[in-house]
């Protein structure tokens, strides 16, 4: 295949994302579809916040650097182009992972995103929402069995950049360093929504990889190392 030419990236489930070669290098261009006729209350398309996620972490090494972003217009879908990161997918290393996100959640927050989930009570009433949503008679009823009770009301003290989809898809080992890519739904709220994201059996499922031994899991704690998150 001519090097010249576009490439259509793996990984984008709703939204077309290309690598375009631009000048000695190559960009993302990242193609957003319709989200509203089937919308993710879980994983909205948010073109406009993932170029202000990109735009505020600027500098930091944690994320693509934003070329720039056109917003939707009537026939045409937003786009986000950023510069393309060479590297894999994270496979290794639970301290880099949580590392990274301490940076990022003890960023201070840019202001103008959603608000996301800030208690444990929150989180369960949006999860019965999407578990009543399932057509399924049994799978629903699979899903109520296995229901927490008691879910905390306690909101969390402090708002943290938190970028809600961060499995080992979306977390590149790229020469400097660790980075999270793909900022398509980004938000404010609890910074303990990323850690259960990394942490989950089923995020690590849906990426084809073992569940975090628990030793595993006490080393990112340790190295995430913020009392407020247990």
């Amino acid at each position: 295949m001519d090097r010249n030419t576009p490439t259509l990236l793996a990984g984008g489930y709703r939204n077309e994302v290309w690598r375009v070669p631009r000048g000695r290098g190559s960009v993302v261009e990242k193609r957003y579809s319709d989200d509203s006729v089937e919308p993710n209350s879980m994983f909205p398309n948010l073109p406009d916040h993932e170029a202000m996620a990109m735009s505020f972490l600027a500098g930091t090494g944690c994320a693509p650097e934003l070329v720039s972003y056109r917003p939707a217009a009537v026939g045409a879908g937003a786009l986000v182009v950023y510069r393309f990161v060479a590297g894999a997918p994270w496979a290794r290393g639970v301290a880099d992972v949580a590392r990274l996100l301490h940076h990022v959640h003890h960023l201070d927050p840019p202001a103008g995103m959603r608000r996301l989930h800030r208690s444990a009570a929150e989180a369960l009433a949006h999860a019965d929402e999407l578990v009543a949503g399932v057509a399924s008679r049994g799978e629903r009823r699979r899903l109520e069995q296995v229901r927490p009770d008691g879910a905390s009301n306690e909101r969390c003290a402090a708002l943290s950049l938190v970028h809600t989809d961060c499995g080992p898809g979306n977390l590149i080992r790229a020469r400097h360093g660790l980075m999270l890519i793909d900022w398509q739904c980004p938000g404010l709220g609890d910074a303990v929504e990323d850690v259960a994201c990394f942490l989950s059996p089923a995020i690590m499922s849906l990426y084809g990889r073992p569940a975090h031994s628990a030793r595993s899991i006490e080393v990112f704690l340790d190295a995430y190392a913020d009392p407020a998150v247990p």
